[in-house]
């Protein structure tokens, strides 16, 4: 008798190949059979798939052609080892260092969040508290995740590759200048991070609340961590606010909500850049064209408004 393995329409014939042979690879899954594959929602760069294997459910990451150019496949490894240790992210089954492919145990029962989850006290609450149960781990991830070096290594590929970047990115380049300095002055306390927050990288499954997708972890400035959620989830000010407050665990100083708006405004320069550079490598400009506009312009508006200046002013 034939079994019938049920497999979504819309996912390639070339990913189904590749999903096959990454699974007959694994030792793990020696004689092992695939009963469904199924799209898994989120990433820009990397395709992600959920696989039932005799009866068990696990989610298959293949990496995106070119990642291997701008991500340490390996630190990627050890760091989100170390949060699967602590019950923060899924357990790895394998990881390949070579193409950043790798199998998790999927986490059955879990909801997927998405922005609007984001609008409730209830998840800042849980994101600020898993913030603070690994930024305070005393783990070392074996990577650093410096937003100021990550820019200059966009902005040298982008040169290396003779591509043009946003109109008025000269001021941009100032701001980074003088963070750059401040940090010199006064360097952040460095902590095991995530750096990309995604709301579709935390799952709930009632039990647990966990992050995901752990390829841009180093040790970094935890309010990078913070600033990125507050721009991912669309939070408000007054949300901006309790989310830090759950972080701190009480009232805020003028260089705490400095450090969060100094920080958001590196996490949209820096991802502003990233975008550009996807297009250059080849990926479609339809997509990332706005998706970095969107976010070189988001952080203008720190710099027009006067919020940047005065957050590294109470900084400095």
């Amino acid at each position: 008798m034939n079994e019938q393995v049920l497999i979504e329409p819309s996912i390639s014939l070339e990913h189904i190949g590749r999903l096959y042979k990454l699974i007959s690879e694994v030792p793990f899954f020696e004689n092992a059979r695939i009963s469904s594959i199924k799209i898994l929602p989120g990433g820009l760069t990397n395709s992600n798939y959920k696989l039932t294997i005799d009866a068990v459910t696990y989610a298959v990451r293949l990496a995106g052609e070119g990642t291997m150019e701008y991500l340490n496949r390996p630190a990627e490894k050890h760091n989100a080892r170390l949060m699967a240790d602590i019950g923060i992210s899924a357990p790895i089954i394998y990881y390949d260092e070579a193409s950043g492919n790798q199998v998790c145990k999927y986490i059955d029962d879990s909801k997927t969040l998405h922005i609007p989850d984001f609008k409730e006290n209830h998840y800042l609450s849980l994101a600020a508290h898993v913030f603070r149960k690994y930024h305070d781990c005393q783990k070392e991830f074996i990577s650093e995740f410096n937003p100021l070096k990550e820019i200059e290594a966009y902005i040298q590929l982008l040169a290396e590759k003779n591509f043009e970047f946003y109109e008025g990115s000269a001021v941009m380049q100032e701001k980074i200048q003088e963070i750059r300095e401040l940090f010199k002055k006064n360097p952040p306390v460095l902590a095991p991070c995530h750096n990309d927050p995604l709301c579709e990288n935390w799952l709930d499954d009632q039990k647990n609340f966990y992050l995901i997708d752990w390829e841009y972890g180093g040790m970094n400035d935890p309010l990078f961590d913070l600033g990125a959620l507050a721009i991912e989830a669309e939070l408000t000010d007054e949300q901006e606010r309790f989310f830090l407050k759950e972080y701190y665990g009480g009232e805020l100083t003028e260089k705490q909500l400095g450090s969060l708006i100094i920080n958001k405004f590196l996490c949209d320069a820096l991802w502003s850049y990233w975008a550009v550079l996807q297009i250059a490598m080849g990926k479609s400009r339809e997509e990332y064209w706005p998706y970095g506009l969107n976010r070189y312009n988001r952080a203008y508006a720190l710099i027009h408004n006067g919020s940047l200046d005065h957050s590294i002013k109470v900084n400095q």
